[in-house]
């Protein structure tokens, strides 16, 4: 029965390292190194949402499809800010 189990345990491991994580989240996106909004913040912009997201939260720089912009920018194409915080 125990060989079962670390054989089952084993398996699943594999698995995981296999999909590159528990969850498969998109990998996070770093701001360029260059990139300032002097007296403003710098933000990640969902483009298929048009969901803004600031630095500390969940989905900065890990959605799928996005950019980094200044959040007056975001505001001016229509973006806006993310309203539960992630």
């Amino acid at each position: 029965m125990e060989i079962r189990i670390l054989a089952v345990r084993a398996f699943l491991m594999g698995a995981l390292v296999a999909s590159g994580g528990a969850f498969g989240q998109t990998p996070v996106h770093q701001p360029p190194a260059s990139m300032t909004c002097p007296g403003d913040k710098l933000v990640w912009v969902n483009t298929h949402s048009h969901v803004y997201h600031f630095k500390g939260e969940r989905y900065f720089g890990s959605t799928k499809e996005g950019k980094f912009i200044c959040e007056r920018d975001a505001d001016k194409e229509g973006d806006r800010p993310t309203h539960n915080g992630q």
